[in-house]
């Protein structure tokens, strides 16, 4: 690869990654989150692609090569590709960024979450970077840090609702693990319709039905911000 075509990568990657960054933090309108924070999440989802989703595969006899491969089947779509990513996003998200003080409102849930995952995604997109066409690179740099956003956006906020809604253990554990799961599954269906099935109509429904979702539950969060800030 020449130093025209990794520039050019880096370029994408960075706009990319820029875009859905800004676009995501703005929705934390009345408490935003500290920027060094949000750079040291983004920062970890790096880490927790790199060292995390390549070395599990690799614990359990797959290489990184037969991803695409094995994920003709759906249930591989979900456990490999689905379960595998959201579960090192997760991880990294529960045992450290939502510890932090800051985490202290419903939706930091997803701030968090967002950023870690776009961090995620960056990294994906320079793996692959020198695979691809400049039009192919364009269009992953510009959908993959959204895609990875909205599925751990689902588990995020069910991190929130168990730490700022719910009293019992018992439903502590279902959200964070019912949404986890939840993620899983509708990451692997959208790989699996994408990559395997090639039914881009199908994957981009999927996107889309999460992001009109996600939209209108955000919505609700912020109208629920500002009835409390005009009874104070």
């Amino acid at each position: 690869m020449n130093n025209l075509v990794l520039l050019r990568g880096i370029g994408f990657i960075f706009s990319g990654t820029l875009f859905w960054f800004v676009y995501f933090n703005i929705k934390d309108r009345y408490k935003p989150e500290p920027r060094r924070l949000l750079l040291r999440t983004f920062i970890l989802g790096i880490l927790s692609g790199g060292l995390g989703i390549y070395k599990v595969l690799d614990l359990i006899g797959i290489s990184t090569d037969d991803v695409f491969a094995l994920s003709q089947s759906l249930l591989r779509c979900i456990l490999l590709i689905g379960l595998v990513e959201e579960g090192v996003k997760f991880l990294a998200a529960r045992l450290i960024v939502f510890r932090w003080k800051s985490f202290d409102e419903f939706i930091d849930g997803m701030i968090y979450a967002s950023a870690l995952a776009i961090g995620f995604a960056a990294l994906e997109n320079f793996i692959y970077m020198p695979y691809l066409s400049w039009p192919l690179q364009l269009t992953r740099t510009l959908s993959s840090p959204l895609t990875h956003s909205l599925w751990a956006i689902i588990w995020g906020l069910g991190i929130s609702r168990a730490f700022f809604l719910t009293n019992s253990r018992t439903k502590r554990f279902l959200w964070q693990s019912g949404t986890l799961l939840l993620s899983a599954v509708l990451h692997g269906l959208y790989d699996f319709f994408l990559f395997s099935y090639e039914k881009t109509y199908l994957a981009s429904g999927i996107v889309l039905v999460v992001w009109i979702f996600l939209i209108v539950r955000v919505s609700r969060l912020n109208r629920t911000e500002t009835n409390s800030d005009l009874q104070v």
